[in-house]
């Protein structure tokens, strides 16, 4: 579930460039998590920094 999540919200980041600046702003993936949280989509900082490294 949280892989489909995180693929959706990637998907909405490049889509919007208000938002893609929040995310490259972030200071870490907790962040980056937690703004994924704020539109609805929910997966843990350890599943983006998996995705991250491949």
């Amino acid at each position: 579930m949280s892989k489909a999540q995180l693929s959706a919200f990637l998907i909405e980041v490049e889509g919007d460039a208000a938002l893609r600046q929040r995310v490259e702003a972030a200071g870490d993936a907790s962040a980056v998590a937690a703004i994924a949280l704020e539109r609805g989509h929910v997966f843990s900082a350890a599943t983006l920094s998996r995705h991250q490294r491949g």
